[in-house]
């Protein structure tokens, strides 16, 4: 135990009321994090002390449970079936932030599940910890969260371009229709997005409104604002004038998702290429981030800045990382293990350029699964869709049809080295 650490008193215990902040973790960088955030919000007399789930166990059959417990995780080999036995101690109240150093989607979930607020990686810091208490839904230790709520996804485009847009209309078109899911679908490019007319829709003022006003929302007025492209499948789209100067009011972002949650399975978000405000909140909230890039050079060194910026900033999410347009050589893309080689990010889909793509779309107003249902970029978009939507099959595990797919060698007369600029020549 840390020597400045406060023990709760036998009198606290008398009277029932426990630490606000308990926190049982390895590091002892990490126990002083979680001092600084009981000193951030005010709280007086925080615990923190060495060890794990046991020796949160230990604490609490002994002292009043605390307001907030922060443990960690990887003293157990089965952090669920431990944080299932802890939970027999804790009242529902009791919001617990599990720790660990095992990046597994698989636990993340069951956590969550189970009621845990989140599931940060290690190394932890003040910002994360604080980030999990907002987005804190109160649900209780042992009993999972009341009612299920969407499944937030960010595509972002790695550069203009790349198709995040393609990608996002095509995987939201595939678990409304495929895997018959509700979905919003949303495109936060208010002046030049064009989700809206690639689905043959209209856009409406709604979203506008919904982002400038949001103490308006709700979800009757949310519901009137949504394009309907099927009964599964919704869309917030805007075409707002140019000389228009966008605002988005605080709280806008939280607010709209709160209110899309719990209407749907899926909310799946068209991400301008800005860092604004409101699309870094929009990242921080989603459960899986997209990007989408193609294999090109200038691709590559953005890719290297994106993927980390979004593991900063959503560092509990799933990443996903989509190759679109691969074989389309007037993009100047270098080959796709060279690609993975220079940035050290393995492409998670790999999505075949179409040559038909943009006039079967535009002639039947849909999106390319539904236009090309039997062309490789329709399969490569629907094995996205069902890796979104949870859905496991042999095929998609070995991904045997995508990795049959040719890919452009590199031109011949260039080494390694001399291919590449110098920003791209980094290790892993």
């Amino acid at each position: 135990m840390d020597n400045n650490t406060t023990v709760t008193t036998e009198t606290e215990v008398a009277q029932g009321s426990g630490p606000r902040l308990l926190a049982c973790v390895a590091e002892p960088e990490t126990r002083q994090v979680a001092r600084d955030l009981a000193a951030a919000q005010g709280w007086r007399n925080p615990v923190a002390i060495e060890g794990g789930v046991a020796s949160a166990h230990d604490y609490i059959t002994k002292h009043a449970p605390p307001n907030l417990l922060i443990v960690d995780v990887d003293d157990v080999e089965d952090p669920v079936k431990a944080l299932t036995d802890l939970a027999e101690l804790c009242p529902p109240e009791m919001t617990v932030i599990a720790l660990g150093k095992r990046n597994e989607l698989t636990l993340y979930r069951e956590l969550i599940e189970l009621g845990v607020t989140d599931y940060l990686l290690k190394p932890v810091t003040l910002a994360m910890l604080e980030r999990s208490l907002r987005g804190d839904n109160k649900r209780q230790l042992g009993q999972g969260s009341a009612k299920t709520q969407a499944h937030v996804v960010s595509f972002v485009s790695v550069r203009g371009g790349a198709g995040a847009t393609t990608v996002a209309g095509s995987t939201a078109w595939c678990l409304a229709h495929l895997y018959q899911k509700r979905v919003a679908l949303i495109d936060l490019d208010l002046q030049f997005g064009n989700l809206a007319l690639s689905l043959d829709l209209v856009p409406a003022a709604g979203l506008r409104e919904a982002l400038e006003f949001p103490s308006r929302l709700d979800s009757r007025l949310l519901g009137t604002a949504m394009l309907e492209e099927s009964p599964r499948l919704r869309v917030l789209a805007a075409e707002e004038p140019l000389v228009d100067q966008m605002h988005v009011a605080p709280g806008a972002i939280d607010t709209m998702l709160n209110v899309l949650r719990n209407d749907y399975d899926f909310v799946v978000v068209d991400t301008p290429r800005v860092l604004s405000e409101e699309i870094r909140r929009i990242l921080t909230l989603s459960a899986t981030v997209g990007l989408v890039t193609d294999l090109s050079l200038a691709s590559a060194r953005d890719l290297l800045r994106l993927s980390d910026f979004a593991k900063t900033m959503t560092p509990s999410a799933r990443h996903l990382i989509v190759a679109n347009h691969v074989g389309a050589k007037h993009r100047g893309e270098i080959a796709k293990a060279e690609f993975e080689r220079v940035t050290a990010v393995k492409l998670d889909h790999v999505v075949p350029f179409e040559p038909t793509a943009a006039l079967a779309t535009a002639s039947t107003g849909t999106v390319l699964p539904a236009a090309l249902k039997h062309a490789p970029a329709a399969a490569a978009l629907r094995a996205v869709a069902m890796r979104i939507a949870g859905i496991e099959t042999a095929a998609a595990k070995s991904n045997s049809v995508l990795a049959k797919l040719p890919l452009p060698k590199i031109a011949a007369g260039f080494s390694r080295g001399a291919f590449l600029p110098s920003f791209l020549k980094r290790s892993a």
